[in-house]
């Protein structure tokens, strides 16, 4: 299944007629933010259960990434960009975290900073 697919499913999931499309995206990075911050408050938690948290957040910034590398994406060119620099940056650490040498945190405050910045957007 193509990332484009993933995301799709993922907003399958809300109803359109209550949520707008930049609601629905803010949701969806809230959502992976606190099963990702779960995975890592709970001291007892699986290393299975925090690999699955952070595979889930690189498959959502990848599905980001595809979404602002398309022809049809109307952000601006430069705020494509960033994002598709951001979730590099996210793949980045993701495997600094899985590999011990980096803080989930990071991913924690920056899932928090996109949704916030979506969810003051929605209409």
């Amino acid at each position: 299944m193509g990332y484009s697919q993933m995301a799709a499913n993922a907003y399958a999931s809300l109803d359109p007629s209550l949520t707008s499309a930049t609601r629905a995206e803010a949701l969806v990075f809230a959502k992976v933010t606190r099963r990702l911050e779960a995975a890592y408050a709970d001291d007892q938690a699986s290393a299975t259960v925090r690999v699955s948290a952070l595979h889930d957040n690189r498959r959502l910034w990848q599905a980001a990434a595809m979404a602002c590398a398309s022809d049809d994406n109307e952000m601006t060119p430069q705020l494509r960009a960033s994002i598709i620099s951001l979730a590099g940056f996210v793949d980045r650490q993701t495997s600094e975290v899985l590999g011990g040498s980096g803080k989930p945190q990071v991913l924690f405050e920056i899932n928090r900073r996109i949704a916030a910045g979506l969810s003051n957007g929605a209409s």
